[in-house]
């Protein structure tokens, strides 16, 4: 195992400067991630087109819930034990717990992949409304077991502080999976799509395998008793996780055969594409939730002022950043998704600006939403999921049926409003959290702008849409960087920097 750096994490940092420096890292690695999905999605609109991006994202959608109801929550349970034993420092037990993860890892990709086998003609028939599709969920379920390999590697890697190699994972596994999906689809259209999600997996699996085995080589068994015992510990706390995302992706599931009952194929690439637009691209700030907060959190968790003070510094960092974001993509969001995809997918363009606000609530939101899986309550945390699942698996169709997919839009909106209220509410009365009024100022401030940018994006024409939104994105990029500047120290250390490389060139020129 290489020990080299490894140690060197200080997780008790919760200085702003902590927050954006790894905000900014995994941020910035899921821009190049999405810069090659973005080149991804490009080609595969010109050459699926809408009715083609729609079976993508069903498989997908399918897949992803067959993993999430078939890993037994690894590669979330797995960070936090193997983040304890790290901590103690002991190499050893280290290394036997990662090969305890890696057993279940194998044990729940094989699970996953007996499922899809067996369920196949039912998943066709409630996805379709025929058994056409049998065979084609039969090839698909490799997918399914390279996530669930892929999820408990992930899990080692964070477990074990590894952020950085995680962010440079991540890079070149988007850039894997753009080359090898891009000539199947050139060459094959809609009947490589199964082929191109099973390689391009499988090929996402095989780069994390190259990095985690070279800090922890790989030497495990599925018939290693020990290590299938020594996880149960680890499953018990994954179920509630496995749980909740169940629901999650079970409501994502509805909505997309509703969509495809209601209206047709087309539409659900159209509703797929405007939730991507509104959800999927904008969500790269909130990357460092899941990779650095976390185990921050976790840390606080038994010290209420620490506790309510980390959620609402990430809070306010998460709308610092978000907000800009938000304002630019619905002002945009026309060029952007004419650039991305084409011109069929235009329909898409009102429906991705009315869901926008899904986000903005997300900031306020997510930072709190973690508060039950750092203290362990798994039945908060499944019960809050719940009431926020069924509320949008119902809304949404309803909402899609009564008004098209700008109904779809705002009910995603709403669903984002109606989760902020329900996560606030409940966890200040179970866990005494205290919202922070200090930034309130702020937040209202941002949300204006914010509101101003939609009904000019909706209502304005062109000319205005892009003065008056350039003109708001302005003053909105200028407030985040006001209280960026005044919290933390990277402006200055980065001017710094530039003023010491600037002044050794002159050195060197005299």
């Amino acid at each position: 195992m290489e020990n080299k750096g490894i140690y060197t994490e200080l997780e008790n940092d919760t200085t702003y400067d902590h927050v954006i420096k790894y905000t900014g890292l995994f941020g910035g690695v899921q821009g190049i991630t999405m810069l090659m999905s973005i080149v991804r999605n490009k080609i595969a609109a010109l050459l699926l087109g809408p009715s083609g991006i729609a079976l993508v994202s069903l498989y997908n959608k399918v897949m992803n819930l067959i993993n999430q109801s078939t890993n037994f929550g690894i590669s979330f349970s797995a960070v936090r034990h193997v983040a304890e034993l790290f901590d103690v420092g002991d190499e050893k037990q280290v290394v036997d717990f990662v090969n305890t993860v890696r057993t279940w890892s194998l044990l729940t990709a094989l699970f996953g992949m007996f499922v899809c086998c067996v369920l196949s003609p039912w998943i066709s028939l409630w996805t379709f409304k025929n058994y056409d599709y049998t065979f084609t969920f039969c090839l698909l379920s490799p997918v399914a077991a390279s996530m669930a390999l892929t999820g408990g590697e992930i899990a080692i890697l964070k477990g074990m502080k590894q952020l950085k190699k995680v962010a440079i994972i991540s890079v070149f596994a988007a850039f894997a999976t753009l080359l090898i999906c891009s000539p199947i689809y050139f060459f094959l259209g809609i009947k490589g799509i199964v082929l191109s999600l099973v390689a391009g997996n499988i090929a996402v699996l095989c780069v994390h395998l190259r990095f985690s085995t070279k800090v922890v080589p790989w030497k495990t068994s599925i018939r290693s008793i020990s290590n299938i015992a020594k996880g149960v510990p680890m499953i018990k706390l994954g179920v509630a996780y496995i749980i909740a995302g169940l629901f999650g992706q079970g409501a994502d599931y509805v909505i997309s055969t509703s969509i495809l009952r209601i209206g047709e194929l087309a539409d659900v690439g159209l509703y797929n594409t405007g939730y991507v637009m509104a959800v999927s691209y904008a969500s790269l700030v909130f990357v460092a939730i899941e990779a650095d907060y976390f185990p921050r959190l976790s840390a606080a968790e038994h010290d209420l002022v620490r506790m309510n003070h980390t959620v609402n510094q990430q809070m306010e960092v998460c709308v610092l950043l978000i907000a800009p974001c938000l304002i630019f993509f619905v002002v945009a969001m026309p060029l952007i998704i004419a650039v991305l995809y084409s011109d069929d997918f235009m329909a898409a363009v009102p429906m991705a600006i009315s869901a926008s606000f899904f986000m903005f609530f997300k900031a306020l939101t997510l930072p709190v939403a973690y508060l039950p899986l750092a203290k362990g309550d798994s039945k908060m945390y499944m019960f809050t999921e719940l009431l926020y699942d069924v509320f949008i698996a119902v809304i949404v169709p309803l909402a899609f049926r009564m008004y098209g997919l700008v109904g779809a839009g705002w009910a995603l909106s709403l669903g984002g409003f109606f989760d902020f209220v329900i996560i606030h509410v409940f966890y200040r009365l179970k866990y005494k959290f205290k919202f922070n009024f200090a930034p309130l100022k702020f937040y209202i401030i941002q949300f204006v702008l914010f509101v101003v940018a939609v009904y000019v994006a909706l209502q304005m024409m062109v000319l205005f849409r892009w003065l008056i939104g350039i003109t708001v994105l302005s003053v909105s990029l200028f407030f985040s960087f006001r209280v960026l500047r005044r919290e933390t120290t990277l402006m200055s250390e980065l001017k710094n920097k530039l003023g010491n490389k600037l002044n050794f060139r002159k050195g060197r020129r005299e």
